[in-house]
């Protein structure tokens, strides 16, 4: 069951420009919100529906946040709620050699200022990213841009930064 979002005029008027784009009439808030989850989906995995990991799915609840001036609880509960009624949420897998399997890949985040350490800390003990080292960053050099979930080895064949 999706939640009941009351709209300002200003994202009422975005989200029927929206619906009307498409030939699906505004019935009410929930259709409108329902409608405004399935953009941002369309725009932000359009590359890829299937990876949907945490940058992509804390970027939608944002959206959300900001355009129908609800809270961050408001906006997880709705995402969460869509996925449960639409395509459930997937995130990037890969495979791992040190794993020997196919694992959840994650963000590897390079030179993190002083006041970001204590959250950037805490989502990689949550294991939501991989804090890596400045001293592999050099000039010519690449370095993976993800790494292994689990035993936090890079995997630069899912990419990787000069």
């Amino acid at each position: 069951m999706i939640a009941v979002v009351n709209l300002n005029k200003e994202a009422n008027t975005i989200l029927y420009n929206i619906a009307n784009s498409g030939n699906l009439p505004l019935i009410h808030d929930n259709a409108a919100a329902r409608r405004m989850l399935i953009e941002l989906h369309k725009s932000y995995l359009k590359n890829n529906k299937y990876d949907e990991g945490n940058l992509i799915y804390y970027r939608i609840n944002y959206k959300l946040v900001d355009i129908f001036e609800i809270t961050k609880e408001e906006a997880e509960k709705y995402h969460a709620d869509y996925h449960k009624e639409n395509t459930p949420r997937k995130v990037s897998e890969g495979y791992c050699h040190n794993c020997n399997a196919v694992v959840t890949i994650v963000p590897i985040i390079y030179g993190t200022p002083e006041n970001d350490k204590v959250t950037l800390k805490t989502g990689e003990k949550e294991g939501r990213l991989i804090i890596g080292s400045l001293d592999q960053v050099k000039e010519g050099i690449e370095v993976s841009m993800f790494g292994c979930k689990i035993c936090k080895s890079a995997l630069p064949r899912y990419g990787t930064i000069l």
